[in-house]
């Protein structure tokens, strides 16, 4: 006997065989099942037998959960400029190129409206405006953003003994008029600027307000904010439903599961900061990566040469580069600490290494 019956999925076709199998014994049906390809839906005719043996039985699970998870997931890849880099997502999804666009869409979205709230460039951003405040004794109402990462970077310059510090702004912006002018900032400048640096002048209080107790303080969110920002992405992402995914911003990237037959996300890491450098394949899912000091920007004078990268506890660039790469539950907690590290020496993250066993570190220093 041969039945045609039509199932709008293989998950609906299995207790119809299992039911009918159990009053009838052997049968054959020629069955309608559905295959996705690009968003479209089409029908496919399939002749299959079913016996009360549990071989048999077996082998219809098996063939119709292999088909199911080839006919689902397609893989997506965008890209988007935003806080002086290249934002990348890459995820997998059974919906359409429609729902991934749209999706893609809300993400870059969610970036640019960080961008608005967290850029030092911008004179009109939040942060900007924060900073301005600096030393009237206000007491300034913040958004759920700048109050979430803020408080966050309180945090992070504790645990980092002050390595991490987001009130370095006064001598980023000197460092950078600095590189401009290829020019040593004077001595005094710096001491003036550093004078402003310390995570104790943020004062948070209820009702989410902030004041920057020091005049002349201001913030620099640069070494946690893409972070932060690739974090969203993906929280974002899998509210939407899609969990195989993976978020970059400019080298600060937050992976969700792995792709599809895989058994994480591919990850290339350089292993030391020769040129050309050497490079390992880390298999990650479900954390946070950054790798920094692979590249620097510097000047020289008087035969020294000063990195981009600011130590907020001396004022002072850089003399020597530290290549970091950390492995984090997160994208923020990454972002941050390869941050910190960057301006650490080896010895001083082995004496906070115990407290922090959650990272992965990578650390490797030599002269600029």
């Amino acid at each position: 006997m041969i039945q045609l019956r039509v199932f709008p999925t293989c998950h609906e076709a299995l207790p119809y065989f299992s039911r009918y199998a159990k009053n009838n014994g052997d049968v054959s049906w020629q069955v309608l099942l559905p295959r996705k390809n690009n968003g479209d839906v089409s029908w496919q005719v399939f002749f299959l037998q079913y016996r009360r043996s549990a071989l048999i039985g077996a082998l219809l699970v098996l063939f119709f959960g292999k088909m199911d998870a080839q006919s689902v997931e397609q893989r997506y890849t965008y890209s988007h400029p935003q806080m002086g880099t290249v934002f990348k997502l890459i995820f997998y999804t059974d919906k359409d190129s429609s729902f991934a666009n749209a999706l893609a869409e809300r993400v870059f979205a969610r970036v640019d409206t960080l961008n608005a709230v967290y850029s030092d460039y911008l004179p009109e951003s939040e942060l900007s405006r924060l900073s301005d405040m600096a030393g009237l004794g206000k007491k300034i109402k913040v958004s759920d953003d700048l109050w979430q990462i803020l408080r966050l970077s309180k945090d992070f310059s504790r645990v980092s003994n002050g390595s991490f510090d987001i009130t370095v702004g006064a001598l980023t912006r000197l460092w950078r008029k600095a590189r401009n002018m290829k020019e040593l900032p004077d001595s005094v400048r710096i001491q003036a600027a550093l004078a402003t640096v310390g995570s104790e002048f943020i004062h948070c209080s209820s009702g989410q307000k902030v004041q920057l107790e020091k005049k002349g303080t201001r913030l620099d969110l640069g070494g946690i904010a893409q972070g932060f920002a690739a974090d969203e992405c993906l929280h974002i992402l899998k509210k939407a439903g899609v969990s195989r995914a993976l978020a970059d911003a400019g080298g600060d990237i937050a992976l969700g599961e792995a792709p599809p037959g895989t058994e994480g996300w591919s990850i290339e890491r350089a292993t030391g900061l020769a040129a050309p450098a050497a490079t390992e394949i880390l298999m990650l899912a479900n954390c946070g990566i950054t790798t920094s000091g692979a590249q620097y920007r510097y000047f020289e004078s008087g035969g020294t040469r000063y990195s981009h990268i600011v130590d907020p506890r001396t004022g002072w660039g850089m003399t020597h580069r530290n290549l970091v790469t950390i492995k984090a539950p997160n994208a923020v907690t990454a972002d941050a600490w390869a941050t910190a590290l960057s301006v650490m020496s080896e010895q001083e993250w082995l004496t906070l290494r115990p407290k922090h066993k959650d990272l992965t570190v990578w650390m490797a220093v030599m002269p600029l």
